[in-house]
């Protein structure tokens, strides 16, 4: 009996361990289950980052050269992961294998790796956005809505927090509008626009740098430069008194009404994507073009942000474009991106980039 029960010792153990990768019919549809105690927003990061290095990249977390290849051959057959989950998926990445990858990205030290490359970086990367957004904020945002405003048109593009999407996309051109308007027509302008711009949980724009010496001489340039600030003002005082945008509006009748409109400094996004020569801004359409028809995919992609995928609408209604309309799509792009990898998911890959290209661009 005892040598019996030792045999059926051993089964059930074998079986406790199959049956913790087998369906569960009535409550999942994955086989796998990554047991874990990391936080929603540390998973979150580890999605991120397994989405969006390249072999170099995830090289420098220790993944091997085969786990690598592993994990672009799943990505290039199903997309992003969604999950830590579904990274078990991929041969030769067991719990324990993930969970030490996890702990080598969660723990991986910007500070130490750039920053101490350049004193005062890490301060600044503290000060990308003004007003500072209250953690709680962050940790709640799904969806943002970057939102670029120019001389010759404003962009906006909506992306979801859920595999990095691109929902909403699209511009309203200038063209035809008067060089020199009346604040009445401006604040009929900025009807139009808040009528266009999609739901978000919050709103992001980029800080409207100060004017060149050189500028200021000029009358036509100061005119477009006030007027877009006095824009941007109205959109902002719109925006959050408008309960289709601001939701927390539906839920009270107090004030204040809480903000959901911020701003990213000024050049981040050029700065990320190289876009920066000196003081001027190249144009970004490379970019923008292998962004948006990298359609999520790990193979090739070399920029220093998270892949992002575009609705095959969206992207043919891009491609379609004259060269003008997709560099002002493009800019509200890059902003979005920008915003999403540096302040929600804190991307390392976007973080070093951001502090090592401070230099490079000057």
């Amino acid at each position: 009996m005892s040598i019996l029960n030792k045999s059926l010792s051993r089964i059930s153990g074998n079986l406790l361990h199959i049956a913790k990768y087998s369906v569960n019919i009535s409550n999942s549809t994955n086989p796998f289950v990554f047991k874990t105690n990391f936080t929603p927003e540390e998973q979150q990061k580890v999605l991120s980052i397994l989405n969006s290095s390249n072999l170099e990249q995830l090289a420098s977390f220790s993944v091997s050269q085969s786990r690598i290849k592993n994990l672009e051959s799943w990505r290039t057959k199903k997309g992003p992961f969604r999950s830590l989950n579904e990274v078990l998926e991929v041969d030769g990445l067991g719990e324990k294998v993930l969970e030490k990858i996890c702990e080598n990205i969660i723990n991986y030290n910007t500070d130490e790796t750039t920053i101490k490359k350049n004193n005062g970086i890490n301060k600044r990367l503290k000060q990308l956005v003004s007003p500072p957004i209250p953690p709680n904020v962050v940790n709640k945002i799904q969806s943002t809505v970057g939102i670029h405003l120019g001389p010759m048109g404003i962009s906006w593009a909506k992306l979801s927090r859920v595999q990095n999407e691109l929902n909403n996309w699209n511009s309203l051109d200038f063209s035809t509008l008067p060089k020199k308007m009346l604040p009445t027509e401006t604040f009929g302008l900025a009807i139009r626009v808040l009528q266009k711009l999609p739901p978000g949980d919050i709103y992001i724009l980029e800080a409207t740098p100060s004017m060149s010496p050189q500028a200021t001489a000029q009358v036509s340039a100061i005119t477009t430069y006030n007027q877009q600030l006095e824009l941007t003002s109205m959109l902002i005082a719109l925006l959050n008194t408008s309960i289709r945008h601001n939701t927390s509006l539906q839920n009270t009748e107090t004030l204040p009404i809480e903000n959901i409109v911020y701003h990213l400094r000024t050049r981040i996004p050029a700065r990320l994507f190289r876009t920066l020569v000196g003081n001027e801004r190249v144009s970004a359409l490379t970019k923008v073009t292998e962004l948006v028809q990298n359609d999520g995919k790990l193979n090739h992609f070399s920029l220093p942000c998270t892949p992002v995928n575009v609705k095959e609408q969206l992207k043919n209604a891009f491609l379609s474009q004259t060269p003008a309309s997709k560099e002002l799509l493009g800019q509200a792009l890059m902003l979005v991106v920008s915003f999403m990898d540096l302040c929600v998911y804190k991307n390392p890959i976007s973080l070093v980039a951001i502090a090592s290209g401070k230099n490079n661009n000057k």
